[in-house]
């Protein structure tokens, strides 16, 4: 099972953390398969998913089969045998494969019992100052939110707050989970990779077990992944427009999220950016009722000072 387990690679991140570009890049590799999204683990997330605060036993396909005489774990090796031959048969004859659908994480307690000791993991995370706006932007451009994330923040005034919240509760969750599996999984920053890609992408390819010869060197996937060969399927639509790795440039959320809105979420996200190493910024305070009225006051005089003359 050992073998098995190291050629079988599972992406999990927030969405907008960057899955998609690790995966075009990793789909570099002559001997990795890492298609677009295939949704997949969602789907088997889903699927698991019981309701369990109800008297009685848990309402759910696990509980009801058990029910009908065939094991949780009868029914996991069937769900697992369905979802690897899909990828095997995408592979066609690469060592190993990688899947990688953002909203995996949202499933994550349902999956582990699914995953755990038959894949290895490559947990990514990213500044979330970064990752809310862009999760703002994405809701805008599809029309609508991921229905996951929607599930997390639809109580939320603010779609930025609620974004926040649910990147604490998810980042914490996927944290807990490489503490309970620390040989299984691979952490690593997206700010990491993008300094220093050819790095990253060698100690991903040690994890993975695979050597950088010279058809497989880090140099040659990037060049790879940005190909006029590359797969174009679900994911971040920006990544097809790209043709080749941009540095990262810092602080842009700075001029992506509302004053008000850093106010509020900068003191939600600090503990958890702080624990990865993000700088957390000083903010101002939460502007109290007479400060936003002087502040509105003084932004509509300004306004009219410089009002064109007519």
């Amino acid at each position: 099972m050992a073998n098995d387990k190291a050629r079988r690679l599972v992406i999990l991140g927030f969405p907008r953390s960057g899955t998609t570009m690790l995966a075009r890049l990793l789909d570099g590799h002559p001997e990795i398969s890492a298609p677009p999204e295939t949704g997949l683990l969602s789907a088997a997330g889903r699927f698991l998913t019981e309701l369990a605060d109800v008297e009685g036993p848990p309402i759910g396909v696990l509980t009801g089969l058990a029910f009908a005489g065939i094991p949780p774990e009868d029914t996991l090796a069937a769900l697992r045998q369905m979802i690897f031959g899909f990828h095997d048969r995408i592979a066609a004859g690469r060592k190993v494969w990688v899947e990688k659908t953002a909203t995996d994480l949202f499933y994550l307690d349902t999956l582990e019992p699914l995953l755990a000791d038959h894949v290895r993991f490559i947990c990514l995370i990213r500044n979330p100052l970064d990752v809310v706006p862009s999760n703002v932007d994405l809701s805008r451009t599809m029309g609508a939110q991921l229905p996951e994330l929607y599930a997390m923040t639809r109580e939320s005034n603010s779609e930025y707050d609620g974004i926040a919240r649910a990147w604490v509760s998810r980042q914490a969750a996927l944290d807990d989970f490489a503490g309970r599996h620390p040989e299984d999984c691979f952490s690593l920053r997206y700010e990491d990779l993008l300094a220093d890609p050819e790095s990253v992408l060698g100690q991903i390819l040690n994890f993975a077990g695979l050597t950088q010869d010279l058809a497989g060197d880090p140099k040659r996937m990037i060049a790879a992944a940005f190909s006029d060969t590359a797969q174009i399927g679900l994911g971040d639509f920006k990544i097809n427009e790209m043709t080749g790795l941009r540095p990262l440039v810092e602080n842009t959320w700075r001029k992506r999220l509302p004053r008000a809105v850093t106010s509020r979420i900068v003191p939600v996200l600090a503990p958890t950016m702080a624990r990865h190493r993000y700088t957390v910024p000083k903010v101002p305070p939460v502007s109290n009722r007479d400060t936003s009225m002087r502040q509105f006051e003084m932004a509509a005089r300004l306004k009219r000072q410089v009002r064109p003359a007519d």
